[in-house]
């Protein structure tokens, strides 16, 4: 069944910070640093702050009357001059989390792919997001929807 893709609504709130807490389980099974479910409802109101202030949505994946999915997204700005202006402006996905059970039946592509549908009809011409390097899977899927590397974070734990 072909999931319906649609942007969050004040009753999707705890479905929201139930993916949220999926997304920071499974990172904290990547990264040691990254929160647990404890920091999603937290997380949660921090991108939507973020969103109100700088523009962007929530996407959800509805799919048998129920949220299986989510992508978060903000329009945000390149700032100084390293960039040329007219690519600074730009929207970068915070946020993307699918139930394991609705993995792998296009859930998360169907979100991206409405997430740069809405991006491109607002006049936005990039779109960016982050992939923790430890996490094969999303790399691959992200590489499979058109997404290249741009820039690599570095860190080293002190």
């Amino acid at each position: 069944m072909k999931p319906t893709i649609r942007e969050a609504r004040p009753e999707d709130r705890p479905a929201l910070i139930r993916l949220m807490g999926v997304l920071n389980e499974f990172e904290t099974t990547i990264e040691d640093n990254r929160a647990d479910a404890s920091a999603a409802e937290s997380h949660l109101d921090w991108v939507s702050g973020e969103i109100a202030a700088q523009g962007g949505v929530t996407l959800v994946a509805e799919s048998g009357g129920h949220v299986v999915g989510f992508l978060s997204f903000a329009i945000e700005e390149d700032p100084g001059t390293f960039v040329r202006p007219e690519h600074r402006r730009h929207a970068m996905i915070w946020d993307i989390s699918v139930d394991e059970a609705a993995r792998g039946q296009g859930i998360g592509r169907a979100l991206l792919d409405a997430a740069e549908a809405q991006a491109k009809a607002a006049g936005i011409g990039e779109i960016r997001l982050y992939v923790l390097a430890g996490n094969a899977r999303a790399r691959r899927i992200y590489a499979e929807a058109g997404y290249r590397d741009y820039e690599r974070l570095m860190a080293k734990r002190l």
